[in-house]
C-alpha cells in the first residue's frame, strides 16, 4: 500500500465529536433512576448530531463508573446493574460489539475517552456513545425514605472494564482519616500556603475570590445544580448554611456530589461522519489525550504542594496538537476543591491574577457528579468550540487526591490522526520519587508540616496532621476531641509547631509542646 493511500485511511478513521447531550433532573424521591437519566443526556447528544437512526450506527457504547459502584461506598448494595452499557443500550435500541464500563476517578471520561478514540483510529469502531451521571439525590432520598430501589437490571453479557480501579489510600491513611477527599485536600491547602509563605486568612481570601469566579459562570449555565453566583466573602465567612468542613475549607468550597445529573457525546469517524452528512459546523477534534498518575499515596509524596502527573499530562497534550499554553482560549480546571485548581495553576505556570478556569462553572456550584464531572466540561467546551471556530480548550480531571490525572485539549480545526500517549516510562519515573522514611510507628518529637481540623455539623471534631520526626521520620496522626486545642488550631499558625507523637489504642495521636 503506498504512503499516501495509507495516509488517506488514518485521516478516515480520525476521530470526531458529533453529538452532545446534558439532562439535570432535581427530583428527590421521584426522581429518575440510573438507566432513564443516562439515556435522556444520551437521547439529546443523538438528537444533536442530527442523524434520527445514529442508534443503528453505535457499535461502542462506554460507561463512566458509578460512585456507589466501587467496594468503598457506603451504599454499594444499592447498585444493581451488571452490565451497564447493555443497560443503557437496550433502552436506547443500541446493539453495540464495544460495551466498555471505565474505572472508579475523576478521570474515568478520559480513560473512557482514550478508549474510544483508539480503536475507532485502528477501525476497530466507527461511532461511539460516551455517557456518565449520578442520580444520588434520588438515591439517598429514596433510602433516607425508607422506599426500595427497584433498578435491577440483568441484561445479560460482561462489559469491558479498562482502566485502574484500585482504592485510593492505604489503610494506615484511612486509619487517621485520610479516606475522603473533603478530609485531604485541605491538607494540601495548608502545604501550598506554607510553600507560598501565606496566612491562612490571605489563602483563604484567595481562594474565595477564586472560587467567587467560578460561582459567576455557573449561574448562568442553565444546567448548573446550584445557579447562584456567591460572593468571596459569603464563600468564605462560616455561617450555619456554610459551615466549616475541613479547615480551611468551608463548605461553599467543596465539591457537591449528591445530585441527579447526567452527560453523554458522540465520537465517530471521519469516515462515518461524512457517510452521514454531519455538518463539518458540529465536528470538534480531539487534539491530544493524556493520563497520568502522581505517587499513589499522599504520605509518600516529596510534597503535598505539587502534581508532577498534571505538569506532564498538560505538556503532552500541547505537544501532540503542537502549540503552547498561549493558544489555549478556554480552560476547565478540575475544581473539587480550591487547592486542585491553585496546584494546576502552580504547575502550568498561569498567572495569580487569572479567574476564568471554568466553562461549568465548577464542581461546588455546577455539581460534581461523582466519577463523571468532566463529562459536563467535555459537552460544555464542545459548545465553546463549535461557537468559536480553529479556538482551542484544554480541560483537567483529578481523582482521589490529586493523584489520578488528565489532560485533553479539542477544537473545531481538524486535528491528525488519533495518537494514544503511553505513560509507562513517565510513571515509573514519577513513582520512583516516593519517599522512603514514612513510618507507621512514630515516637517522639517533631514538627507539624502541614494539617486541618476536620468539623462536623455539631463542630470541630479532630485534628488531622502529617509531621516530620526530629529523626527525619514522615508520620501521620490524629488529635484527640479536645475543644480547645482545635479551636486553637483554628485560630492560630499551625505550620513547623513542635509535636510530641505516640501510639495510642492503634492510631497515632499527637500534642502540641
Amino acid at each position: 500500500m503506498s504512503e499516501a493511500k495509507q495516509n488517506k485511511i488514518v485521516e478516515k478513521n480520525t476521530a470526531v465529536i458529533v453529538g452532545i447531550g446534558d439532562y439535570v433532573d432535581k427530583s428527590k424521591e421521584d426522581g429518575l433512576n440510573l438507566q432513564e437519566l443516562l439515556a435522556k443526556a444520551s437521547s439529546l447528544a443523538i438528537q444533536d448530531s442530527g442523524i434520527k437512526d445514529l442508534n443503528y450506527h453505535i457499535d461502542y457504547v462506554g460507561v463512566v463508573r458509578f460512585s456507589v459502584d466501587f467496594l468503598t461506598a457506603s451504599n454499594q448494595s444499592n447498585f444493581q446493574y451488571s452490565n451497564f452499557p447493555r443497560t443503557l443500550g437496550n433502552k436506547l435500541g443500541i446493539s453495540a460489539k464495544e460495551e466498555v464500563y471505565a474505572p472508579m476517578g475523576g478521570n474515568s471520561p478520559q480513560v473512557l475517552l482514550d478508549d474510544a478514540l483508539t480503536k475507532i483510529s485502528a477501525g476497530e469502531v466507527d461511532c461511539a456513545l460516551l455517557s456518565g451521571g449520578e442520580a444520588l439525590q434520588t438515591m439517598i432520598a429514596r433510602l433516607k425514605s425508607g422506599l426500595s430501589l427497584d433498578w435491577l437490571d440483568e441484561p445479560g453479557g460482561n462489559p469491558e472494564m479498562i482502566g485502574n480501579n484500585s482504592i485510593g489510600f492505604s489503610e494506615h491513611e484511612k486509619l487517621h482519616g485520610m479516606d475522603l477527599p473533603t478530609n485531604v485536600y485541605p491538607l494540601f491547602a495548608n502545604a501550598l500556603r506554607g510553600q507560598e509563605n501565606k496566612t491562612a486568612k490571605t489563602h483563604l481570601k484567595e481562594s474565595s475570590e477564586l472560587f467567587s469566579e467560578f460561582s459567576k459562570v455557573a449561574a448562568s449555565n442553565p444546567l448548573s445544580w446550584f445557579p447562584t453566583y456567591r460572593s468571596s466573602r459569603e464563600i468564605s465567612e462560616v455561617t450555619p448554611e456554610n459551615r466549616m468542613i475541613g479547615f480551611p475549607y468551608t463548605k461553599y468550597l467543596n465539591s457537591i456530589i449528591r445530585v441527579n445529573m447526567s452527560s453523554a457525546f458522540i465520537l465517530m469517524s471521519q469516515k462515518k461522519a461524512d457517510e452521514l452528512s454531519i455538518p463539518i459546523s458540529k465536528r470538534i477534534y480531539v487534539h491530544g489525550c493524556s493520563i497520568l498518575d502522581d505517587i499513589w499515596n499522599v504520605t509518600e509524596r516529596p510534597n503535598f504542594h505539587s502534581s508532577p502527573a498534571i505538569n506532564k499530562c498538560v505538556n503532552q497534550t500541547l505537544d501532540k496538537a503542537e502549540i503552547s499554553l498561549s493558544d489555549i482560549k478556554y480552560f476547565d480546571l478540575y475544581s473539587c476543591f480550591p487547592s486542585a485548581v491553585q496546584i494546576a495553576k502552580k504547575e502550568l505556570n498561569i498567572p495569580q491574577e487569572k479567574k476564568d478556569l471554568t466553562v461549568t462553572g465548577g464542581l461546588p456550584y455546577f455539581g460534581g457528579p461523582g466519577n463523571s464531572y468532566t463529562m459536563f466540561s467535555t459537552t460544555e467546551m464542545v459548545r465553546r468550540l463549535r461557537n468559536d471556530p480553529k479556538s482551542f480548550g484544554l480541560l483537567t480531571a483529578n481523582s482521589w487526591f490529586i493523584t489520578k490525572h488528565a489532560a485533553v485539549i479539542m477544537s473545531s480545526k481538524p486535528s491528525g490522526p488519533y495518537e494514544k500517549i503511553k505513560n509507562s516510562v513517565e510513571q515509573k519515573k514519577i513513582n520512583q520519587k516516593a519517599i522512603t522514611n514514612f513510618t507507621e510507628n512514630p515516637e517522639g518529637n517533631g514538627k507539624i508540616d502541614t494539617y486541618t481540623v476536620i468539623n462536623g455539623r455539631k463542630g470541630p471534631e479532630f485534628a488531622l496532621i502529617i509531621g516530620t520526626l526530629e529523626n527525619g521520620w514522615r508520620f501521620v496522626a490524629n488529635s484527640e476531641k479536645d475543644n480547645f486545642l482545635l479551636e486553637k488550631m483554628m485560630k492560630e499558625e499551625m505550620l513547623e509547631a513542635k509535636v510530641s507523637v505516640s501510639k495510642k489504642e492503634g492510631k497515632n495521636i499527637f500534642n502540641l509542646i
